[in-house]
């Protein structure tokens, strides 16, 4: 803000980087996009990842791109995947903070101020809470806290706390190379540890500032991933070994047989003792209920 007029001057405040991927979606990218032009900050880049989509993206962004000069348009010619072109907008981008959106979701218009505002340089990454919205017009807050939220990455070993965003230094990202190509899913709670791990505690606000849209009823039974979560959550374990040591291997090893349903009596004993934990000795009694159930009927 200038002492004479008043008004804000837009370089003098930090620039942000927003990194949006895409593929194939135009009509939900176009409400995304939207939304961080809406942002009541003003200093921001919007980078758009294509990963070689072939239902009018690319002539939407051409024209958008005419219209207005902070948002720029990145594009894979063969399909790379999420990781390959989330990283194409983390390695472009110019801005001295980055924060990534899904091409389905919104932001809150004050999301970006609010991040900037409450920056603070001994946090690896700042997140808020969102808000999940279904296609019945039913929502749900997600995480039910109301106090700030902070901690290191030994939080995130079993569970990503974090959501699908964070906000954060853009050099802090592309130190930790961004997102890792291999990764088939749970691209993001992979990325967040390995950000927590090697540049320190992060913190969570009660606060929702960004919309998560469903395409389907809050209570509508969905088909499953096409890549098992167990195979996932190994793969989560074997790339990260310098994270996982001494008993969080052994909990995540237990973790991922209790996901397949391979797990013992004595490990499920074991870890509902070790971890005050009864849900996961009830896991184990359900899943053999069901086996037998389903021997009995066949």
């Amino acid at each position: 803000m200038t002492a004479e007029s008043g008004v804000i001057d837009q370089d003098a405040l930090p620039k942000v980087s927003i990194y949006i991927s895409t593929c194939n979606r135009v009509d939900r990218l176009k409400r995304a996009v939207q939304s961080v032009l809406n942002q009541d900050y003003p200093n921001i880049e919007v980078l758009v990842c294509d990963d070689a989509s072939v239902d009018g993206t690319a002539d939407y962004m051409a024209e958008l791109c005419a219209k207005d000069e902070r948002v720029h348009y990145l594009r894979n010619e063969k399909n790379m995947g999420a990781c390959a072109t989330r990283n194409l907008g983390i390695f472009t981008a110019s801005g001295k903070f980055i924060a990534g959106l899904d091409d389905d979701d919104e932001f809150t218009p004050d999301r970006i101020s609010f991040l900037v505002k409450n920056w603070d340089d001994q946090y690896s990454f700042l997140c808020c809470n969102f808000k999940e919205v279904y296609s019945d017009g039913s929502h749900n807050i997600y995480y039910k806290q109301d106090e700030p939220l902070v901690a290191d990455y030994r939080a995130l070993l079993f569970d990503n706390i974090a959501s699908n965003q964070i906000f954060t230094l853009t050099k802090n990202l592309q130190e930790i190379g961004g997102f890792d190509t291999r990764v088939r899913r749970l691209q993001d709670w992979d990325t967040w540890l390995r950000l927590a791990y090697s540049h320190g505690p992060f913190k969570r606000f009660p606060e929702y500032k960004y919309l998560m849209h469903h395409d389907h009823a809050k209570n509508e039974q969905r088909v499953s991933k096409s890549y098992p979560l167990s195979s996932a959550l190994n793969d989560l374990l074997q790339r990260n070994q310098n994270i996982y040591v001494g008993d969080d291997a052994k909990f995540m090893k237990f973790i991922v047989a209790s996901s397949d349903k391979s797990a013992s009596l004595s490990e499920s004993l074991y870890w509902t003792v070790k971890k005050t934990a009864p849900k996961y000795i009830v896991k184990y009694l359900l899943n053999k209920m069901n086996l037998n159930l389903g021997l009995i009927k066949s």
